[in-house]
């Protein structure tokens, strides 16, 4: 599994891959809000149009057709999450989003999520991939995780990766309290207010962690490491999941870009290693339960 393409290509594929990828991220939508202020409504279609001329380029020259179909991947999520970010911010929308309550509007709002992660399946079910190709199974939970060389001389035995998961998932719930809660506790009563949306909250930090696992992992995790080889699959989609989270969060600006860019790359390394979608969804989902049970207590204060 680990012997991958990634020796056999050159570097000009893999520098271009990563040309491609940051200027398709918010890294160029970042630089503009720091230097020039909102940045403009037409830079993603400059964006769009660039990952076309890419794949259409791709049709004649010959050293990036390997490249294709995560080309086509990419511009295919990108567009799909331009179409629900841009549905959230017409008048209607938000008009109806600010009458229905925090439940409902988020309800809508985990079902875009789906939509998405749902378009992105079907994508690489009619380009013929395997769910397994795309870690939409849950992996292989009982294989042990990689054994260092100090391990295997005393022969101890190493974490399976279902335990490894389960660890980092109870881990980060803490951190990410600490991170959230830190300076910012809610007061008693509307602690109290809140518990009733609690297991919904549960429930949205449940399809929020499958809908960005599919989103920004599954799907082009396959196709990156089968070429570029693990490591370069692993940080390009890190570096794309982090700058998604500058302008949203939580948490957002550089902090956001740091914080779920090294969260980004552990979740993908985790998925390639595990062979699966449970151990990423997992810690995932870990630390967004602790990020919307915030968001239900300030629903309600």
């Amino acid at each position: 599994m680990n012997t991958t393409l990634a020796t056999q290509k050159p570097l000009g594929i893999i520098l271009f891959t990563w040309a491609v990828i940051l200027l398709i991220s918010d890294l160029p939508n970042a630089i503009w809000n720091a230097l020039i202020g909102e940045p403009p409504s037409w830079l993603f279609w400059i964006k769009a149009g660039l990952l076309l001329l890419v794949i259409v380029a791709s049709l004649a020259w010959k050293p990036i057709q390997i490249m294709r179909p995560f080309f086509i991947l990419l511009l295919v999520l990108i567009l799909a999450l331009y179409g629900m970010d841009w549905l959230r911010s017409t008048p209607v929308y938000l008009q109806w989003e600010q009458r229905i309550g925090w439940v409902w509007g988020m309800v809508a709002y985990q079902a875009l999520k789906l939509a998405v992660a749902f378009i992105m399946i079907l994508v690489l079910l009619l380009m013929g991939r395997p769910r397994k190709a795309f870690f939409l199974t849950p992996g292989e939970l009982s294989a042990p995780i990689r054994a260092r060389k100090t391990e295997a001389k005393t022969n101890k035995r190493p974490l399976s990766w279902g335990q490894l998961g389960l660890i980092l998932g109870i881990c980060i719930l803490p951190l990410t309290l600490l991170f959230f809660g830190l300076g910012n506790l809610p007061p008693t009563d509307a602690l109290t207010r809140a518990l009733p949306f609690f297991p919904v909250a549960i429930l949205f930090a449940a399809t929020n962690a499958f809908s960005e696992e599919v989103q920004f992992r599954a799907s082009l995790l396959g196709d990156l490491q089968k070429v570029l080889g693990e490591d370069h699959a692993i940080w390009m989609t890190a570096v794309f999941f982090g700058f998604a989270h500058y302008f949203g969060g939580p948490p957002a600006g550089i902090l956001g870009v740091l914080i779920t860019g090294l969260l980004g790359a552990l979740f993908a390394k985790c998925m390639l290693e595990s062979r699966g979608m449970v151990v990423p969804w997992f810690i995932h989902f870990c630390q967004n339960a602790v990020i919307y049970a915030f968001e239900a207590i300030g629903s309600v204060v």
